[in-house]
């Protein structure tokens, strides 16, 4: 009895496991084909979700004026990928650009983090509306807004710095954006800034010539006639320039900056004196010694406070004393063509005379 229980277990044992060993061989063989299945799809999943995803600036040739204000758009086109966030990154020259304002576009709905504008870039992050909707297609991710500043000789460019990023399903940290595409753009001045630079040119233009033309010490004279000087000039102002006077002791007068030593030298006997100039500039001399008949000069210089260069000022009068009622100018005045004729033809006669009479004498 023992015996065959014994038996009977023993074959009971034997039959667990032949059970127990065809299913473990029913099960093994469905796992390799359903391991080589799970392997295949998800190669094939990551084989959608490779980075495959650009970014433009839209247009891409642009042309402006000075002082125009206008928009770029960043478009993105996923391609295979399925985008949940988009960190943009745009550099511009700041010289020539001004950028005001940089928005999401309708691709993107979330803003992850509000746009930044900063001397020679824009950013933003922007997102899906949620991460189990993500992004798929071509739309506008971004907007940038721009000021025209100055024209340029040649297009300039705005691109997407290097650290633009976009985030995709299956991806983790692998930039899904795999290449961008900037915008060139042209600013021509407008009218108002053509004519305001043609007009300080030729400003620039007469200052120049006036300078080129005008003795920095040569007086200017005012609508009223009268000389006026600067504060940093010196003139002489009476004795007036090329006139006559009857006294031998002319006062002569002139500007000066004030309170500033002028030296005063009256030609052709030189005498010289120093005096200052008053609060307004004002200078006179009263010579000691009574000058002869006949023309003078005057010279007067100082020190310039400005530039420390000394500077000067000359003119030039007759002394015509002897008479209350001076006529004779400093200038003198040509004869008249009559009276010369009548000297030549009067020298003819003397002339021919002398010549004459002694051969009819012979």
């Amino acid at each position: 009895m023992a015996l065959d229980t014994v038996k009977k277990t023993l074959h009971n044992g034997i039959t667990m496991r032949k059970i127990v060993g065809v299913v473990l061989g029913i099960l093994f063989l469905a796992a390799v084909p359903l391991t080589v299945f799970l392997v295949s799809q998800r190669q094939e999943l990551r084989k959608k979700a490779a980075p495959a995803t650009t970014l433009s600036l839209i247009p891409s040739a642009i042309t402006k004026k000075v002082g125009d204000i206008f928009t770029v758009e960043a478009q993105m086109d996923t391609g295979e990928n399925r985008i949940i966030a988009v960190e943009m990154h745009i550099i511009y020259d700041p010289t020539i650009l001004e950028a005001q304002t940089i928005t999401n576009g309708p691709l993107f709905p979330n803003v992850l983090a509000s746009g930044i504008i900063e001397r020679g870039t824009a950013s933003i992050s922007v997102g899906a509306a949620t991460t189990t909707n993500p992004v798929s297609g071509t739309g506008t991710a971004a907007t940038i807004r721009f000021k025209a500043l100055t024209n340029t000789e040649a297009p300039v460019s705005i691109r997407f710095a290097a650290n633009t990023f976009a985030g995709a399903i299956g991806e983790g940290t692998t930039n899904a954006l795999v290449g961008t595409q900037p915008a060139s753009i042209t600013i021509t001045a407008n009218a108002a800034t053509t004519q305001t630079a043609m007009t300080t040119q030729s400003a620039t233009s007469s200052s120049q010539l006036i300078n080129q033309i005008t003795p920095t010490l040569t007086p200017t004279k005012a609508a009223s006639g009268s000389a006026s000087a600067t504060s940093s000039a010196i003139l002489v102002l009476t004795p007036a320039k090329n006139t006559s006077v009857v006294q031998t002791k002319p006062t002569i007068k002139g500007k000066a900056p004030p309170g500033s030593t002028v030296t005063i030298t009256v030609y052709s006997t030189p005498q010289t004196i120093t005096v200052v100039a008053d609060a307004s500039g004002n200078w006179s001399y009263t010579p000691l010694n009574p000058l002869d008949s006949g023309p003078h000069n005057v010279v007067a210089s100082t020190v310039d406070p400005k530039t420390g260069k000394t500077i000067t000022s000359t003119s030039n009068f007759i002394v015509a004393s002897g008479s209350k009622t001076a006529t004779q100018s400093a200038i003198p005045i040509s004869g008249n063509i009559s009276m010369t004729l009548v000297i030549l033809i009067t020298g003819a006669l003397f002339l021919t005379t002398g010549i004459i009479i002694p051969m009819s004498q012979r």
